[in-house]
This record gives C-alpha cells, structure tokens and sequence, in this order.
C-alpha cells in the first residue's frame, strides 16, 4: 500500500490503518444511554478487544492480531490503546512480534459514549498518535511518529440508528520506513444501527487523499456483532480496501485487499 515489497508492504497498510482510520464500528447513547441485553445497569467502563486478522492482499496474504484497550474517562470522552502482533517473515517466524502503539483520545460532545463494542476506537472529535514501539529493523515498525487529528460528530437518527461523520489528517513528523512522507487527508461517514438485544450492524465508507503525490483511494467496511452475555460480545468486520502508494513516484498501480477481522470484546 505504501510501495513497500512483501510483508513491509503489509506491515506499513496495518499500522497506517490503524492510526488513522476508524476500523470498528459506530453507535453511541442518548441521554438514556443503551444497556446491552435490556439491562438497566450502568454501562461499563471498560473494554478489551481481541481481534485475528486476515488480509487476503494483492502482493501478499497475512495472518496478524490485535490487541485493544479503551477507557471511558467521562461520558463523552473515550481512550483507546491498540496494539498489534505481526509476523512480517512467515516462512521463519524469526521477527514476529508486537508492532507500533495507536493511543486514541476521543471526544463526543452533547451524547454520550461508552465501551461498547459498537463504539469506534476514534469517534468525534480528538487525536491519534502512533509511537514508532516496534522494530523497524525486524519490518514491524514505521519508524516514526505519526500524529493524527480528527474532526467528527455523532449524530442520532432514531433511538436505534447514528450516523458519524468524521475527516482526518495523518501527518509523519519524520520520513516513514520507505523513505517517504506520509500527508493524508481523510474523510469518512459511518452508518449504524444497534438493538436493545445487543445485535448491531454498521457500514462505513472512507475517503482518501494523499497530499504529496496527488491521488485517493476509498476503502469500505462493513461489520456487524452481538453481545452474548451482559459483558462478552463477537463481531466480524469485512474490509474492501483501494490501494495506491502514498508519496510514491512510481506509477500508480491499482489494486484491492480483501480484509476480515474476527473480534472479540470483554466489557467490564
């Protein structure tokens, strides 16, 4: 995705997704917040996401995990941590390992937010930052930070339907592994809805612009899950992804990775 070759190809699109896109799904509460299963408790104030992913890619094929943190700190501001564990060399697995840190700090103002499952890593309004944590030298780091701020709303349709609105910069403060600067613009909209049962479906679709080479892309998510218990939930996202060479000089190449998550959410 970012003229990488083989899995530092792969690796680059992982981390770069992960900093600046939103890649779960969207719904927050009115002032009645949603309980899942028809409980009235509190909701709850913490999340653990677990999540396989598989890139079926245009160059390469991957298996890679990650592992999720978010944190209510009030009822409109949400903090996530997101890290994941590649393994850049299959054929070996000598560089497998833990890869850059996503921190997420979001704002929703006038609704409220929690740990839901359905509720995104980045929704609102806040910033990201990507903590070059990995090995660089092992393929399972950019090598530098990246800053991301967004600007965003949610809005509720009904009691069961939200749409969330959302445009981003990535910006690298240094040249990446590939020898490139990463200045991305991004715009995105988010459909979702949600039951009392704790069932919930969400589709977004996302624009991007890369800034230096003059050329975009847009990607699709789909995912939809439900909560099994009070505080266990599943959920399967299906990714379609356009890909082009941010910063690049070589000649566009068009092409499409397909990307399925498997998720697992512990709230609590």
């Amino acid at each position: 995705m970012m003229h990488f070759s083989g899995q530092h190809r792969l690796f680059g699109f992982l981390i770069v997704a992960a900093a600046c896109f939103t890649f779960s799904q969207s719904v927050v509460a009115n002032d009645s917040e949603v309980a899942e299963s028809g409980s009235t408790d509190a909701p709850p104030r913490h999340r653990l996401d677990l999540s396989a992913v598989f890139l079926d890619g245009d160059s390469t094929d991957s298996l890679s995990g990650l592992l999720g943190y978010t944190y209510t700190l009030t009822s409109n501001t949400i903090l996530n941590v997101t890290v994941p564990y590649l393994d850049p060399d299959r054929s070996t697995g000598k560089n497998s390992g833990f890869g850059d840190t996503v921190i997420s700090l979001s704002f929703v103002p006038v609704v409220k937010v929690g740990t839901n499952p359905w509720v995104p890593r980045t929704v609102g309004t806040g910033i990201s930052i990507l903590a070059p944590t990995g090995n660089a030298d092992e393929g399972r780091s950019l090598d530098t930070w990246i800053i991301t701020p967004y600007l965003g709303l949610v809005i509720p349709l009904s009691d069961r339907f939200f749409l969330a609105p959302q445009l981003g910069y990535v910006h690298s403060l240094d040249e990446i592994a590939t020898d490139v600067d990463l200045r991305l613009a991004f715009a995105e909209v988010g459909f979702a809805y949600v039951s009392f049962d704790g069932f919930w479906a969400s589709y977004f679709p996302r624009f991007a612009f890369d800034l230096e080479r003059d050329d975009w892309a847009i990607d699709h998510r789909v995912s939809i899950g439900k909560m099994v218990t009070s505080s266990v939930g599943f959920s399967v996202d299906y990714v379609f992804i356009e890909r082009f060479n941010f910063g690049s000089d070589t000649p566009n190449a068009q092409g499409f990775d397909r990307q399925i998550e498997l998720n697992v959410h512990f709230t609590f």
